[in-house]
């Protein structure tokens, strides 16, 4: 069965710490709310997608180990094709502890040392046959496939009519631009997060950086502004997404990676440019009212429902 939805990049067990504040260090003991979540961009967006009816299937590396198994034991329980997942026996499954402040905002202890073994040959032709969009999440945390590394990749993808689509993480080696520039002659959606496109781009007017953009031939550039909303552009419309007001923030872990599963399923669904971001914003919405990054998605018809009672 072929996949709406290829994701490529990090999948990693999140233990969520909860409420943590700089009055935890001390103390020998704190009492805290922990959680144990799958987590990793690549992960969190099938996930998500999945939970909104797309067809996902995820590309990465787990450790041949405990924490491995419950993550593709996860996965397998909601449909989701795990059949190329490689397991490696050098490297531990990728953990990262997420510590939460009491207002939402995070900060990451991470053990991501078994993305190096992730390639590009480990996509195969067979994963695009059918598949509507191959996503790379997680640019900037995989040596094999950052530096033009998934450029074979995405032209297979577009030998089999499959569209790109890229997300970044914060980059630990500087080079923003020139560390992804030969993989944006080859993406069709651009979607990384404000902070990150402002050290990608040298702009902070988010239609500056379109118009610099545009020239790598992307047919859509969005930047996720967290509390701000969203901006997204096709190069002839453009949109600033104000974002859904929400009863709660639990934590805004994964609420970028809700945003590209929800953009991407709304385009796969067959919607405009506005009605994507505005999908999307809903759908990152639902994500901040729970704790962690996958499990509070609905399905897409209570997010259409939401988006029609908040008269969006």
């Amino acid at each position: 069965m072929s996949a709406d939805i290829v994701t490529v990049g990090l999948m990693v067990c999140d233990i969520l710490v909860k409420p943590v504040t700089a009055e935890l260090f001390e103390r020998d003991s704190t009492q805290v709310d922990m959680k144990f979540m799958p987590g990793g961009d690549a992960c969190n967006v099938a996930i998500n997608a999945a939970a909104l009816g797309m067809k996902t299937k995820v590309i990465t590396v787990v450790g041949n180990d405990s924490n491995g198994k419950v993550l593709i034991e996860y996965l397998n329980d909601r449909g989701i094709d795990t059949s190329s997942i490689q397991t490696s026996n050098q490297y531990e499954t990728g953990t990262s502890i997420v510590m939460v402040e009491p207002n939402g905002e995070r900060h990451f202890l991470s053990n991501t040392k078994i993305f190096n073994e992730l390639a590009v040959e480990q996509i195969k032709p067979s994963d695009l046959d059918g598949a509507k969009i191959l996503s790379l999440n997680s640019c900037y945390r995989l040596p094999q496939l950052d530096d033009g590394g998934i450029v074979p990749a995405f032209q297979m993808a577009h030998d089999f009519n499959v569209r790109t689509a890229m997300d970044t993480t914060w980059n630990r080696q500087g080079n923003w631009l020139e560390r992804i520039e030969k993989a944006l002659y080859h993406t069709d959606i651009f979607l990384p997060s404000y902070q990150e496109a402002v050290q990608i781009t040298g702009e902070r007017d988010v239609q500056a950086m379109g118009k610099m953009l545009r020239r790598y031939g992307i047919s859509i550039f969005g930047v996720k502004m967290g509390e701000q909303g969203s901006y997204v552009t096709d190069f002839q419309k453009e949109y600033f997404i104000p974002p859904f007001a929400t009863e709660k923030v639990v934590n805004t872990v994964g609420a970028g990676d809700s945003y590209v599963a929800g953009f991407l399923t709304a385009q796969i669904k067959g919607m405009g440019l506005y009605e994507s971001a505005v999908f999307a914003s809903a759908v990152a919405a639902f994500t901040v009212q729970t704790m962690g990054a996958v499990g509070g998605v609905p399905s897409a018809d209570v997010v259409e429902e939401f988006i029609r009672k908040q008269k969006r």
